[in-house]
This record gives C-alpha cells, structure tokens and sequence, in this order.
C-alpha cells in the first residue's frame, strides 16, 4: 500500500525583531488610544470584512492562510495585566513589563511549525475553536495606508469531553494596506481575565 507523506508547511522566516524595535512597537500600541480621525464607512466595512475572515481561518485552522495576513514587521504582544487599586498611580501596562506573547513574525512561524508538527499533545485531538469579533472601530493615521482598530473578542475553545475555556478580551491593530489587501503588522491582545484559568495557550488571537 503506497503511503503519501505530506510535507510540513513552509512557513517563511523573517528576521526576529531586536529588544528595541520591540518594546518602540509596543509604546506605539500604547499609544493608540483612538484619538484619530474615523475612517470612511467603505474602509470601515472593508476591515469588518477582514477580520471575520481572519477569525474563520483560525476557526478552521487554516494557518498558513492567516500566516499570509501577517506583515513582515510584525510585533504581536500580550502583556500581562495586573490587579491594583485605583489609588495606586502606575500604569497597568508598560512596555518594559513581562508578556504572554512578545513576539515577531518570525516567533509566529515557530509555533506554526510546531503545530504542523503532529507532534503537540496538546493539540490531538485537536481543540475546537469559535472567535467572535466585533465592535470594530477603525482610524485614520499620519501614515497613509494604515489603520489603527480597535476591536473585542471572545475566543471559545474545546477539547475532548471536559476540558473547555472562555477567553474574552480587547485588541489594538495596526492595519497596513498593501496591494489592496490588509496585512496585521501590529497587534496587542488585552484579555479580560488577570489570571488564566486555561491550561495552554497553543491559539492565535
């Protein structure tokens, strides 16, 4: 019986950014906060579009089409959150601060691989996803041909019999229009939760 091995997708790597170019792409998403001009309703439909379609690539786990989304100079960060009382003056979120997720399209290609590995126990049998996107708000920037989006998540996951989680947040884009067609090149996750209950983080957000 002929047995046809199927290659390991070929996740292109591009260099990893340097703890500068980091933690500046991080103080960039800090500072988007809104405050621009809101952009026209065909851009702001265009997007909507965009991210329903990202969030059903994800569903389907048809990765190295959402590894295509991502712009080269990408910067993907989720930073920890911390409880503090509403007296206390520092900031909730800093730059220099530990992180879930800090990473580079290059970081990216790695957990790619690693799951094409069929290797991770964790992901066999596969977990089940269904992303929920909404309240999209799109801005204008200085750069033309980028877009600052603010949008929200819920991310529901299951596996086997038992083993589910609920995971909701907030996210800050920076969309990049190249060719007519959007690319992610900065993205920082807000999760509502201070402390995960989940047992891993293998997904995309």
């Amino acid at each position: 019986m002929n047995m046809t091995v199927q290659a390991k997708p070929d996740y292109s790597t591009y260099p990893s950014l340097s703890r500068d170019q980091a933690r500046e792409a991080a103080r960039q998403l800090l500072a988007m906060q809104g405050d621009g001009a809101p952009a026209d309703e065909a851009t702001c439909r265009a997007i909507e579009r965009f991210y329903f379609r990202e969030a059903r690539l994800l569903d389907e786990e048809r990765y190295d089409d959402w590894y295509g989304l991502l712009a080269d100079d990408l910067f993907y960060w989720m930073p920890l959150l911390e409880n503090r009382y509403r007296r206390d003056p520092r900031a909730l979120i800093s730059a220099e601060n530990m992180a879930f997720f800090d990473e580079s399209k290059a970081d990216i290609a790695v957990r790619l691989g690693r799951l094409s590995s069929k290797l991770v126990w964790t992901e066999d049998p596969p977990t089940r996803h269904v992303y929920v996107v909404g309240n999209v708000e799109v801005f204008t920037t200085e750069q033309s041909g980028e877009f600052e989006v603010h949008s929200t998540f819920i991310q529901y996951r299951n596996r086997s019999e038992h083993d589910d989680a609920t995971i909701t947040g907030r996210r800050r884009d920076l969309l990049r229009s190249v060719n007519g067609q959007y690319q992610i090149a900065r993205r920082m996750i807000l999760l509502s939760q201070s402390v995960l209950l989940t047992k891993n983080l293998t997904v995309f957000f």
